[in-house]
């Protein structure tokens, strides 16, 4: 995390879980202009002036509960065993389950993804346009560097299949969620699912499908 971050990062464990977890139930229920930081703080058991005490504002706030829920995502998928799988589609498979079994675990998790990628509100979504663009790459150098890329056929470029299932999970939640669709964290799963297998038949080798 930024420097700027801490005095909050010397909280004990106990008490920034608490403001994270209050503010992913608030920004998940609410778009980020409604989004009430009184609300946040109320939920967490501290007052509005040490919840400022701690960020500058609410764009803070936001951005470092965006990063903290990544890391715990993070901490949740990554284990030992993704590091015995080095086929692209199985990690990929590996991942979305287990995703799936942390959002039945805290749903609120989602709604506030679900949020965070349609904030729709100028003070963040620059900063998450930028993110965005740059999590691919970041996650590929950091999670799957020990992947087996030779397996793709020399005419295909593995990024690209990346940034594929990355559009095809945004084209999903905007068709669900158009017009006040609900989501199903199961039936996207099931989709994705079938997309994995299909960009594997048509981008591996022969004799890796």
């Amino acid at each position: 995390m930024s420097g700027r971050f801490e005095r909050f990062e010397s909280l004990s464990e106990d008490r920034r879980s608490a403001v994270v977890d209050a503010a992913v139930e608030v920004f998940g229920d609410e778009d980020y202009a409604r989004a009430s930081t009184a609300d946040i703080a109320r939920r967490a058991g501290v007052s509005k002036s040490q919840l400022f005490f701690y960020f500058k504002n609410k764009r803070d706030l936001y951005l470092y509960v965006l990063t903290a829920v990544i890391r715990r995502v993070a901490d949740a998928v990554v284990d030992e065993r993704w590091y015995q799988i080095d086929d692209f589609f199985e990690i990929m498979r590996y991942a979305a389950t287990r995703k799936a079994d942390l959002v039945e675990l805290s749903p609120r998790i989602m709604g506030f993804f679900v949020r965070a990628f349609y904030p729709g509100h100028k003070d963040v979504s620059g900063v998450l346009d930028a993110f965005m663009t740059d999590a691919v790459p970041i996650m590929v150098g950091t999670y799957l560097g020990h992947v087996r890329w030779e397996r793709f056929r020399e005419d295909v470029d593995p990024m690209r299949v990346v940034r594929m299932l990355v559009w095809c999970g945004d084209g999903y939640l905007h068709e669900r969620l158009r017009g006040g669709g609900t989501f199903d964290m199961g039936e996207m799963l099931s989709e994705f699912l079938v997309w994995l297998d299909w960009l594997k038949r048509a981008t591996y080798r022969e004799e890796y499908l």
